[in-house]
């Protein structure tokens, strides 16, 4: 019904198309079809192009996410080996802080060696504290400060050998135990940075590494520190390729700009204090916008935000270090990186108009060398029609035209010499095919008949029930079609004081599957010896089903001895998985490990067993059943042997309609005088 209302609404071109010359009507469709064809690879060509540059885009932004990791991770890590190098003399007595000169020249040394750091010190748990200093005009002070200086921290000029010189600065009332540094420091126990705060020298964003010492007693002796620049970060953001509007920054746990390639400085003046800015108010919109479009602080992964139509890209990737947890923000705009696909998009459109008005010249004159035979051949054919045969003069061309009138020619005469024969054609046909569904036919039913007295035969070598005082067994067998994979059976052993039972599953149900179950159950009989065990008897099957079948048919088995002399029923598998019990040593689905037959010549199996007494119900079944437990039928706990059946039987019904079924059901009834002859006689 569709169909036929989207064809009512083109019918109002046919007329159109009818009254057109016959080159136009070639032409068109090839003009249209490479209109087509342009605008689809125009396309896939443009949004093959953006997937193309968006793919760069993110590669960009991972790599410089990795430069800019890099370069913190790399520059981050000096402070902490500053520290490790003053900690590492001082535990050596290379670093005599009781020695001026040593310590001063020490500290000398060590803050030229390392050009970001503003001050590298230490502060004693007395209230001491030295080191050396870069002022801004690069000259290198040390600082004294202990009883001899009363608390204040004085600061010299140094000699070219790194000696005090002239005392320069006193800043008095100097404590290093009450500096935020030294009591975090303190509490972590450990190396740690402090926040990023403004240097009060160099006017720019610091970090502060701190180091605690403790001497061999585990007491904390003092507090090793550096002040370090990151004014060496928003240069190194700023070197970065990321296009006219592309841009880095890095904040920290709180937000809080640390440092950004479009901005010089991460402070701002507010009511006379200069205050870090917080990314997500920055003035600068798309710094903010990047901030905003990320759920959460430190929150990684990639996000896209819109800006004055304009698409923008925002990685975002954490550094964590010895109390430093920053947030690295990489921002690209998707026009930095289209503007020169847009060019070539235009001037691929202006090349298809221009191809295709020589097409559409070349389609028409190729046209009418085309449509000329074409009409002889209309012409011809309306002969044939009226019952004149008039052959066509074109079969001396070598194109497909004169393929075609030779075709036509041979067409002619076969149609002709067809209509005299025709009917007795047909009656010969006819009869061939008759006899030959005749045949089908009869195969079909002898091959249903062989199949189904198969099925019977299957059923007959299923032993027969046991009920009795002592003992009741009853088998459930249901082929999924007309034979069945699946087997089954038991016998008395070891003067009829064990019953050995078994289940037989192979995979498939055809007529190859009933003669490999026929030949499994043969192979059964065979391996099952009183003397041997139940695993011996699985591992000599285990070794027939290999040399057997190798390794093209899955075989599963299980079985089973309910020994009633030492009331205890053992059992051992080989692919079936489970079988349900309802006694006092188990309740439910019991697992059964074990691997298929044949797949592995080498295959150990491992017997295990529950106790028995008298009331206690076990059931083991194939896989048709264990499907049908597996998608939530259960087998019910605690009820009587006839409900129990009832409900097992209404779980085969439904596991038979994929799948083949079989179960040995079986109750222990009195065992305390028990006797031999009991079994095979009915009470």
């Amino acid at each position: 019904m569709r169909n036929d209302t989207r064809l009512s609404r083109f019918r109002f071109l046919l007329p159109l198309a009818e009254r057109l010359p016959l080159r136009l009507v070639f032409s068109l469709p090839f003009l249209l079809q490479f209109l087509l064809a342009a605008l689809l690879m125009g396309l896939l060509f443009f949004q093959g192009g953006q997937e193309s540059v968006e793919a760069v885009l993110k590669e960009l932004r991972q790599e410089v996410l990795e430069r800019v990791q890099e370069q913190v991770n790399r520059h981050m890590r000096e402070p902490l080996r500053l520290n490790s190098l003053n900690a590492d003399a001082w535990q050596a007595d290379i670093l005599n802080l009781a020695d001026p000169v040593m310590r001063d020249r020490y500290f000398v040394n060590h803050i030229r060696a390392f050009p970001d750091a503003a001050m590298t010190f230490i502060g004693l748990t007395d209230g001491s504290f030295y080191g050396a200093r870069r002022k801004m005009n690069g000259e290198i002070q040390v600082v004294h400060n202990n009883q001899s200086t009363g608390g204040a921290s004085w600061y010299y000029w140094i000699s070219e050998a790194g000696d005090a010189a002239e005392r320069q600065e006193v800043f008095p009332n100097f404590d290093p135990r009450k500096r935020p540094w030294f009591e975090t420091a303190q509490q972590a126990g450990k190396p740690i940075f402090s926040g990023v705060y403004r240097h009060f020298v160099f006017l720019e964003p610091t970090i502060t590494a701190t180091h605690p010492l403790y001497d061999a007693g585990g007491k904390l002796v003092g507090v090793f520190g550096v002040d370090y620049l990151l004014s060496w970060l928003g240069q190194a953001l700023r070197d970065l390729p990321l296009g006219t509007s592309g841009q880095v920054f890095v904040t920290d746990s709180e937000g809080l700009l640390v440092a950004s390639s479009v901005l010089k400085n991460p402070f701002e003046e507010r009511d006379g204090r200069m205050e870090r800015i917080k990314a997500t108010d920055s003035k600068n919109l798309v710094l903010q916008m990047a901030a905003r479009a990320v759920p959460a602080i430190g929150q990684e992964g990639a996000y896209e935000f819109k800006l004055e139509n304009r698409s923008y890209f925002v990685d975002v990737r954490t550094f964590q270090e010895s109390g430093i947890n920053w947030t690295i923000y990489v921002v690209l705009a998707a026009d930095d990186f289209l503007g020169g696909l847009h060019k070539v998009v235009n001037r691929t459109a202006g090349l298809t108009a221009l191809s295709m008005m020589v097409i559409f010249l070349l389609a028409m004159w190729t046209a009418g060398w085309v449509t000329k035979p074409i009409l002889r051949l209309n012409a011809a054919a309306r002969e044939l029609t009226e019952g004149r045969l008039q052959l066509l003069p074109d079969t001396q061309r070598r194109d497909e035209l004169g393929e075609l009138s030779k075709s036509f020619n041979m067409m002619a005469r076969q149609v002709t010499d067809l209509v005299t024969n025709l009917e007795a054609r047909v009656a010969e046909r006819t009869c061939e095919l008759t006899i030959k569904t005749e045949q089908e036919e009869r195969l079909r039913k002898t091959f249903y008949a062989e199949l189904t007295k198969a099925g019977k035969v299957q059923r007959t070598m299923i032993p027969a029930d046991i009920e009795n005082n002592h003992l009741q067994l009853q088998i459930l067998y249901e082929p999924c079609l007309l034979v069945s994979g699946d087997t089954c059976g038991y016998r008395w052993i070891r003067d009829e004081a064990v019953l050995f039972g078994y289940l037989i599953d192979v995979n498939g149900h055809g007529a190859a599957t009933a003669l490999q179950t026929a030949a499994m159950s043969v192979m059964m009989q065979e391996v099952i010896d009183p003397a041997h065990s139940l695993s011996e008897c699985l591992v000599k099957l285990n070794k027939r089903v290999a040399d057997y079948f190798g390794d093209e048919v899955l075989v599963a088995a299980f079985c089973f001895e309910l020994d009633f002399v030492k009331r205890e029923l053992r059992y051992v598998a080989g692919g079936i998985t489970e079988f349900f019990a309802d006694s006092v040593a188990a309740k439910g689905r019991v697992k059964t490990p074990g691997l298929f037959l044949g797949v592995s010549a080498a295959e150990q199996f491992d017997v295990a067993s529950l106790p028995i007494q008298e009331g206690d119900r076990f059931c083991f079944y194939s896989d048709g059943i264990t499907d049908c437990l597996d998608e939530g039928y259960e087998l019910p706990i605690g009820v009587n042997l006839d409900e129990f059946n009832k409900q097992l039987h209404n779980v085969a019904c439904e596991g038979v309609c994929k799948d083949d079924v079989t179960a040995i059901c079986i109750q222990v009834g009195d065992t305390r005088k028990w006797k031999y002859e009991y079994y095979f006689t009915d009470e």
